[in-house]
């Protein structure tokens, strides 16, 4: 009964359509314009394996957008709003050849699709409906492959044990040419750079009997050849650029296999050193009637400059907060040789500029901020190409609200590739800190004796060592993928070895961070991020029964625009606010995002690439404690907020603006923004935070 509906109605359309083109003639000759028929909506029937989603994004046919959206586009063109969209017929037979296409590919090949329309004379709309049958879908029956018998065994061996299509799975177009792409690349990394895969032998037989498909993958396989002589060519040329700068960086040697995957990691490895401005390696194309087993390789180098003297303006997110400042420095490249660098840097930052250009002092609790010189040798290769190491000194002050902490630093670091994604850091940091406090008659006088304690010269020596995994798409603004790491840090074992004459602290320290990404758009549009952060911190040996304190700059804060962000930076904490400035030993904290590209295709506007533009929904949680066993799971602050990006190249410019949903220290039922006032309570006590790439 319901098909034979449709069928009246699909009849009643056709009238409907021809008594309006009668009309839409007459019109002319009246008025000399016609009127077409917008597509008012389109509707899927019957799909039950492919949502409708995807199946609107298949066809070609859209619906009209908002009256709105069309004023926008008529008022003031292309870049604003969205066009009216119209009904074609011959797009919808294109339409219809797409859904049976795509159908098809994923293995419903008995699939029956057809299409019908609603015609609103008065309104010129037309309502579009696909009925769709998708029948019984195709299993693979089985699997073959022709043409590796040339091969040897072993890699032939390779290749069988892991196939993408498999007896017993779905029939996809696209997992048959995902092994055809995976047989070839483990034969171009094994020696076959001009191995093909041959389309015109290629078999997917399909049983009517039982609806199922036979594969026979058939490939040509080539000659196996081996990476030949090597050069280099420096454009320019410079005297202190050796060949062997770029030879010792390079994944493979004369005479071994010929592989693509090292052809390319060993590219990367040269455009990481620093030394070029652009590196490639490359060889001559290879013809299948070559009778040499051997493709001289070539690697083509373009040097940065050798010195660089470097003024900077420094936008920052350092310490969870929005820094502005100046900096100036300087780079020696490829220093005394050897690949080496040499960098100087001097920079001024702060939080405070507002206070700072009222004439406060810079020892105002009001004003905070940082000033360092530093001097560092990084040394790209050391003992072999996957360790580099680094020199750094530093001289540093750092200005909070009731103290200045002078830092004089030295630090040595091993960086170790252990694998394609995954790095090893180990750091030996000898440290001298010098707190100073600054008394505040706003300070109540039993808080002072706290500050007092923490105004204690050390020495320590801190050994850090940090793994991480980074299987993210995008260094800066990731939408796939995820970040994993974890710090150790021990400090106090030198100086209990060597007498230093100041005081140290034996302190341990765990970190763990965690973030992930997924586009759940298909199409980078609309992203989803999670981040997870925790550390523990505490004294160990004699320093437990010591009046002696884990210094100022290793401990724990919360609070700003990388962390909870409906507070200020450093200003959450579970101990009173007077004592926020000291930190915590224990820090929980997580965050989840939606960043939504709103303006995808709408060109520029005032000199803005709308593409760039992206709104961001979050949600934070989390708080720092004193002590572990402090930790209570009602302590847990939770704060929610809007924000806006703009991409550039070194990452997206950030505002945030976050709320208190749930404050711990709140006074009762004042604790959740559910008992305040929404626009005099909750959102005037909201937070501004500005940063330079994501909050994660």
């Amino acid at each position: 009964m319901g098909l034979f509906f449709l069928l009246r109605l699909r009849l009643l359309a056709l009238l409907a359509a021809a008594l309006l083109a009668a009309g839409r003639l007459s019109a002319q000759s009246t008025e000399g314009e016609a009127r077409e028929l917008e597509i008012n909506r389109i509707s899927f029937i019957g799909n039950e394996a492919l949502d409708r989603g995807v199946l609107a994004n298949t066809v070609q046919s859209q619906e009209t957008p908002s009256g709105f959206s069309k004023f926008l586009h008529g008022t003031f063109g292309e870049k604003f709003g969205s066009k009216a969209e119209y009904f074609q017929p011959d797009v919808l037979e294109g339409d219809l050849k797409l859904l049976k296409d795509i159908y098809r590919d994923r293995g419903w090949y008995g699939a029956e699709i057809r299409d019908s329309i609603a015609v609103d004379t008065s309104a010129y709309r037309v309502d579009m409906f696909f009925l769709i049958r998708e029948g019984k879908r195709s299993f693979v029956d089985t699997v073959s492959y022709a043409g590796l018998d040339s091969i040897p065994r072993d890699l032939r061996s390779k290749i069988l044990a892991e196939p993408l299509a498999k007896k017993g799975i779905p029939y996809e177009t696209a997992v048959a040419n995902g092994e055809i792409s995976r047989v070839l690349m483990i034969l171009a990394n094994n020696g076959y750079p001009t191995a093909r895969f041959d389309y015109d032998q290629y078999l997917a037989q399909l049983y009517l009997s039982t609806n199922n498909f036979r594969l026979t993958f058939v490939f040509v396989p080539g000659k196996q050849f081996t990476f030949g002589e090597i050069t280099v060519k420096v454009d320019p040329p410079r005297d202190d650029i050796t060949d062997n700068l770029s030879l010792r960086h390079l994944d493979f040697h004369t005479g071994e296999l010929y592989s693509k995957e090292k052809k390319l990691t060993s590219e990367r490895n040269l455009n990481r050193l620093g030394l070029f401005e652009a590196a490639r390696v490359d060889h001559v194309t290879i013809p299948d009637t070559s009778s040499s087993r051997s493709i001289p390789m070539e690697v083509l180098v373009r040097p940065r400059p050798r010195n660089e003297l470097s003024p900077e303006v420094i936008v920052s997110n350092e310490n969870n907060a929005f820094n502005l400042g100046l900096g100036l420095g300087y780079t020696n490249r490829n220093f005394l040789g050897d690949g080496r660098s040499f960098n100087v840097s001097a920079r001024v930052k702060t939080q405070s500029i507002r206070e700072l250009f009222s004439g406060k002092s810079v020892r105002d609790t009001s004003v905070v901020g940082s000033a360092n010189f530093q001097m560092q040798i990084l040394q790209p290769y050391l003992f072999n190409r996957t360790l580099s190491g680094a020199l750094t000194s530093e001289v540093r002050a750092d200005k909070q609200q009731f103290f200045i902490l002078s830092i004089l630093r030295l630090k040595a670091a091993l960086n170790k590739q252990v694998t394609q994604y995954t790095t090893g850091t180990l750091e030996w940091t000898l440290e001298r800190v010098r707190p100073e406090l600054l008394v505040d008659t706003a300070i109540q006088k039993l808080v002072i004796a706290q500050f007092r304690a923490e105004d204690q010269e050390q020495f320590n020596s801190i050994l850090t060592f940090t793994l991480q995994s980074d299987h993210t798409n995008d260094p800066f603004s990731p939408t796939e993928g995820y970040f994993r790491s974890i710090t150790l840090e021990e400090s106090g074992i030198l100086p209990k070895l060597v007498t230093v004459g100041l005081p140290f602290t034996q302190y341990y320290k765990t970190t763990l961070l965690g973030r992930w990404y997924h586009d759940v758009s298909g199409n980078r549009s609309n992203i989803l991020a999670f981040k997870a952060k925790t550390g523990y911190q505490d004294k160990y040996g004699e320093s437990r029964s010591m009046d002696v304190r884990i210094p100022l700059n290793r401990r724990f804060f919360s609070g700003g625009s990388g962390s909870v962000r409906g507070w200020k930076a450093r200003q959450l904490g579970v101990m009173s606010d007077d004592l926020l400035e000291l930190g915590g030993n224990f820090m929980l904290e997580g965050s989840a995002e939606l960043r939504m590209n709103y303006f995808r295709g709408f060109g520029k506007f005032l000199g803005l690439k709308l593409d760039n533009i992206w709104g961001v929904y979050f949600v934070d949680i989390g708080n720092v404690w004193s002590e572990i066993g402090s930790f209570r799971p009602r302590d847990i602050a939770v704060a929610a907020g809007v924000g806006f990006r703009y991409e550039t190249f070194f990452g997206p410019f950030r505002i945030d603006y976050g709320f208190r949903v749930y404050d711990p220290k709140g006074d009762g039922a004042g604790q959740t923004m559910f008992h305040k006032r929404f626009l005099g309570e909750t959102l005037a006590t909201g937070v501004i935070h500005f940063g330079i790439g994501h909050a994660f």
